[in-house]
């Protein structure tokens, strides 16, 4: 039950830290470090206390007490800090191609997680052209987008209580994203990956993302700055990312 991990600690920083040093792989497109695992049982340096497994990996429990703001746009909802402390996305584990990754590989940039749907939608087409639009103006002053494969089942069912027929033409090869695309995962549920579970908690969004192409902005700390909906604006979307740019440049 998820209610069960409300109290537990998050990971210390000592740990990890020791994930984000000595990699011999490099992320592409990002020239940033990464670290894969081949081993099947993957764990972060914490307790058992502090974790709980998913899959083949073992992740840091999310930390479920935290307070947020929404704008006047209820599609734009802004993180506040949790009074018993924060979690940032480096504590957790996704696959690419099959192979553990550490998020680690995104120490240091503005992030952009965002859910696409494998079998297309009708906002595939507009949302690809908004995110490569995002990527190829912002990835030379550290900005990263981070997509994650899911089955459009999932939204359909939390927004509708029914499945959509995927449109004619909708779909996108993958391979076209110019961006860093990660191995399926469920969003919502019991079997959520991780890494949604602690975004949707940090935002508010305890029950289910009920839309495709929901964003997520990280800040290069690695701690989660704001949610957006499916239709807010690109300027308002840009603004956001070009703040985090400047405030945090070196």
């Amino acid at each position: 039950m998820m209610s069960s991990m409300v109290l537990s600690s998050p990971l210390s920083a000592p740990s990890l830290y020791k994930l984000r040093t000595n990699s011999k792989h490099s992320c592409s497109p990002s020239k940033a470090f990464c670290i894969y695992f081949s081993n099947k049982n993957i764990s972060l340096e914490s307790s058992s206390k502090s974790s709980f497994i998913h899959g083949e990996f073992t992740f840091p429990s999310p930390n479920f007490s935290t307070f947020v703001s929404k704008s006047p746009s209820s599609s734009i909802i802004t993180a506040q800090t949790s009074p018993l402390g924060e979690h940032v996305i480096y504590d957790f584990q996704a696959k690419e191609k099959r192979r553990g990754l550490s998020l680690s590989c995104f120490s240091e940039k503005v992030v952009l997680i965002v859910n696409v749907p494998e079998q297309g939608s009708v906002r595939t087409e507009s949302q690809y052209e908004l995110l490569h639009y995002l990527y190829d103006n912002y990835k030379s002053q550290g900005f990263e987008i981070a997509a994650f494969l899911y089955n459009k089942r999932e939204t359909d069912k939390a927004a509708y209580g029914y499945v959509q027929k995927p449109p004619p033409g909708g779909q996108l090869k993958i391979s076209a994203a110019r961006f860093r695309v990660f191995d399926k995962v469920k969003l919502n549920g019991r079997r959520a990956h991780p890494l949604f579970v602690h975004l949707r908690s940090k935002f508010g969004l305890g029950k289910a993302i009920t839309t495709e192409f929901h964003k997520f902005l990280v800040d290069r700390n690695g701690v989660p700055y704001k949610s957006f909906g499916l239709d807010t604006p690109r300027y308002v979307i840009e603004e956001e990312i070009k703040h985090l740019l400047l405030e945090n440049a070196d």
